[in-house]
């Protein structure tokens, strides 16, 4: 249990940190993409796709129409289209592929990354910065949040998709509170075929 807890209290405090250090400036744009598009289209690799299907999830709750890329059903993605791209590095082929064609369609482009220098960063409408360690090594990072060393208890981009996590979770409370919508609004939208 020790590392358990150890582990659990890591990534709490650095998801704390970082998302308050979030431009709310660029947090109000990404709402208000979402709020405006017909269609959001969310694409990720790996555990970033995992978070970005969960984020997907409670979206469809709210009553956005909302796809994930790599989905047979995904339509063609167009100018009145969204699309949320999340890489911790900002190079995952997959990932920065897909913001240039949303780019070319005209589509808003929302990144949620570390590294907005990167090749996701050129394609980019909205920048959410997560500041962590992605499963790139430490050497461009300076923060004081991110020394330490955190690598045995949360390998590779683990503090990158945990903090995302988090701030989509609570992305989906800013929405639920500007809506008016409650849980029990959520839940008529719930699967019911499981």
């Amino acid at each position: 249990m020790d590392y358990i807890k150890k582990t659990a209290e890591n990534i709490t405090k650095h998801a704390l940190e970082v998302i308050d250090r979030i431009d709310e400036v660029q947090v109000d744009r990404m709402i208000d993409e979402i709020s405006r598009s017909n269609s959001v289209f969310i694409v990720g690799s790996g555990r970033s796709e995992l978070i970005g299907m969960a984020f997907a999830m409670r979206l469809m709750h709210l009553g956005f129409v909302v796809y994930v890329i790599g989905d047979v059903t995904t339509p063609a993605i167009d100018k009145e289209d969204c699309l949320i791209a999340i890489s911790g590095s900002g190079e995952t082929r997959t990932v920065t592929i897909a913001a240039e064609t949303a780019a070319e369609s005209g589509a808003s482009v929302v990144g949620i990354t570390t590294n907005h220098s990167s090749t996701l960063g050129k394609y980019l409408d909205v920048a959410i910065n997560i500041e962590s360690k992605s499963k790139e090594p430490w050497k461009h990072y300076t923060s004081h949040v991110l020394k330490g060393n955190y690598d045995d208890l949360t390998p590779m981009g683990t503090l990158f998709e945990d903090s995302t996590h988090l701030f989509l979770d609570g992305l989906i409370a800013e929405f639920m509170a500007r809506l008016g919508k409650k849980e029990t609004d959520l839940k008529k939208r719930h699967a019911t075929i499981e």
